[in-house]
Formats: C-alpha cells, structure tokens, sequence
C-alpha cells in the first residue's frame, strides 16, 4: 500500500465544481461528524479529497506527457509534409 502525504493550509487555492473548472481559496479547515476534514471555501463546505488542488497540478502537461517524462521516455513527432 502507497502512503501520500498531503499538507493543506488556509489561503490554498482548490479546484472544486462538477468538472473542477472553478478556482477558489480554502477559508478554513474542519472536521465533520464522520471524523472527515472538510474545506471551508467561498464556495461553500467541500470534502477535501472530492477536489483537486491547484498546487499538485501538473501545468499544461497531459497525464500521458508526465508519466513518459518519469519513465525517461521522449517522443517526437515528424511532420506529415
């Protein structure tokens, strides 16, 4: 089993909505009656691990692009012309 360690802090920024397309900032941090951490955003209350955090985001990097970057590989493309 893997272990991640995931430090959060008032004034990060999170992407939260349906598609996570919307940026807010973490007002605070609680705890719900299940013993959960939760987010107080200006958004609203959100379950900490339902978002992404603006901060482990990898940029313009597709998923793909990153993991052939950890493995060593590149890839080039030629043009068709």
């Amino acid at each position: 089993m893997k272990t991640f360690n995931l430090t959060v802090k008032v004034g990060d920024r999170v992407s939260v909505g349906r598609f996570r397309n919307v940026e807010t900032k973490i007002k605070g941090i609680e705890v719900d009656e299940n013993g959960q951490p939760v987010i107080l955003t200006s958004k609203g209350k959100k379950k900490l691990l339902s978002c992404r955090l603006v901060k482990l985001q990898p940029g313009t990097k597709t998923p793909k692009q990153i993991l052939m970057e950890r493995n060593g590989k590149t890839r080039t493309y030629k043009s068709k012309r």
